[in-house]
Order: structure tokens, then C-alpha cells, then sequence
């Protein structure tokens, strides 16, 4: 199993932030993938729990599922499709370490079903991820 972690501070209101990742249409710019939800959460904000996001790059990768929903401060997701991946659990923790500021703690957990290649898909992920989220905060100097 492979973990990776990535941590971002925004110069925005913890409030903002959770509303702007916590929408699955918004998190394409983030990835640099096509992402849309394709099912909506059974009550309260669309992109709460259970609800289902397709994440393509040309053709679907894979769907994610919102198994948590805490807002302003939480959102898990699982991998929900049939994937390459055995095991993915995504967690986003946001907290305001001052005010007007929003910290993001992200974690993912995950394991392949190749386990040699967890390494490799963990490092893109994280590559990946931490420059869409610097580019976001950037959005907010």
C-alpha cells in the first residue's frame, strides 16, 4: 500500500475552498482530466456522499465515490469502478489556521493491482495534484 500526502494553505476563507473542490465538475482543472458527476449525492449538496464522479482522459478512467461529506471540513472518496487499483481512499481535510486562510490536508491511500507499480502511480498523483492545487492557491494571492 502506498500513501501519499499533500498539503496547501489558500489565502481564501475555508468556506470558499470547500465549496470550490468539493464540486466534482471543478477538480478537471485540478487533475488535468475531464471530470464531471455523473450521479448526485441522495439529499442535501449534489457532491456529498454518494455521490459519483467520471474521471476521463479520452475515455473513462474510473469513478469515484463520496463515502464522507463533513462540510466545511471533510470529503472521502473510494474508487468505485472497476480499475486498475485495488484499494484507493481519498481524504480532504480542510481546517483555519487564520482568518481568511484555508488549510488543506489531502491523503490518498492507495494500492494497484500490481503492487509493484503503487510507487509510480502515487508519484504522478501526487505531481499531478500538488500543481493543480498551486495553481489554484496562486488564483488567491
Amino acid at each position: 500500500m502506498n500513501s501519499i500526502f499533500i498539503s496547501q494553505t489558500f489565502n481564501a476563507p475555508q468556506d470558499e475552498i470547500f465549496a470550490y473542490l468539493c464540486d466534482h465538475n471543478n477538480l478537471g482543472a485540478i487533475l488535468g482530466a475531464q471530470i464531471v458527476r455523473i450521479k448526485d449525492a441522495d439529499s442535501g449538496n449534489p457532491n456529498g456522499v454518494g455521490s459519483v464522479r467520471s474521471i476521463k482522459i479520452g475515455v473513462e478512467l474510473l469513478q469515484e465515490t463520496v463515502v464522507t461529506f463533513d462540510e466545511p471540513n471533510l470529503i472521502e472518496y473510494k474508487i468505485s469502478s472497476n480499475a486498475p487499483i485495488n484499494y484507493h481512499l481519498g481524504c480532504m481535510e480542510f481546517s483555519t489556521p487564520a482568518p481568511g486562510k484555508t488549510q488543506l490536508n489531502y491523503t490518498i491511500d492507495l494500492e494497484s493491482k500490481i503492487g509493484i507499480i503503487d510507487g509510480a502511480v502515487g508519484f504522478i498523483l501526487k505531481t499531478v495534484i500538488t500543481n493543480g492545487l498551486k495553481k489554484l492557491a496562486a488564483k488567491y494571492n
